[in-house]
């Protein structure tokens, strides 16, 4: 068996910028140095050290794996928040084509350092999460927003699920995630607008019947309830000699 002396868990955050393909030789180097600044700042406003975080960069990306810690809670919630206002702030004073917009991924796995980089399924999850197609809808979709945010499962039931943020299970859309050989439940959040409110292709915000995960996740009350609506749709002709329609074991006031 062979044996990897890095090998460890460890939160993973991918970002990626949009539009970094249709700029110029100069316009890539400026967003590029653009990009770090951002997310140096952002971490530093959000009481995280950097320094600490094993990073690798390509281009318009980061993919960062950072120790699991007690700062974990900062990197699901004050982190993106930080990074949003830094982007808003860089933004304001631009013009359409010259803004810079991110869309960030987060999640929880195996993911060390290789020969050639990163290694480990907690980076290809991030990666595939970076690229899904939910979270770049998201950003098409809502032109007037800095960031999308998407996070993994275990994330969401771990970090935001268990109270451990001041984010509430409201703020993220329920998505499933396919992209390459990867399928999997995940989480999107767009700060700055309604993300329940975006057509991402008419998927549903959550699956049709409850599932362990919503009831863990989602605080009580959530969603609107319409209890006591009965809505029957008849297609053609219906033969009903001696029948009886009706309701029992309705809701009663």
């Amino acid at each position: 068996m062979q044996l990897h002396e890095q090998f460890g868990r460890r939160f993973c955050v991918s970002v990626d910028a949009e539009g970094y393909g249709g700029r110029d030789d100069c316009a890539q180097h400026d967003m590029q140095r653009t990009l770090v600044q951002l997310l140096d700042a952002a971490a530093a406003r959000a009481k995280l050290d950097r320094t600490t975080w094993l990073r690798q960069g390509v281009g318009d990306e980061e993919l960062s794996l950072v120790p699991l810690g007690p700062d974990e809670p900062r990197m699901v919630d004050d982190f993106p928040r930080q990074l949003d206002a830094e982007l808003a702030r860089y933004n304001r004073s631009r013009d359409p084509a010259e803004r810079l917009r991110l869309r960030m991924a987060l999640h929880v796995g195996v993911a060390y350092r290789a020969d050639n980089g990163f290694a480990g399924q907690g980076v290809v999850v991030v990666s595939r999460l970076l690229n899904a197609a939910p979270v770049r809808s998201a950003l098409k979709l809502a032109p007037a927003v800095n960031l999308a945010l998407i996070v993994s499962d275990v994330v969401f039931t771990d970090v935001i699920g268990q109270g451990h943020t001041t984010l509430v299970a409201d703020d993220f859309r329920r998505v499933e995630v396919s992209e390459k050989e990867y399928r999997a439940t995940a989480w999107l959040r767009v700060p700055g607008t309604d993300v329940h409110r975006l057509d991402l292709g008419g998927a549903p915000d959550q699956p049709a019947g409850p599932t362990p995960e919503d009831a863990r996740a989602r605080p009580t009350g959530s969603g609107a309830s319409r209890s006591g609506l009965v809505n029957n749709i008849f297609n053609n002709e219906v033969h009903a000699d001696h029948a009886t329609f009706g309701i029992s074991g309705g809701v009663h006031g």
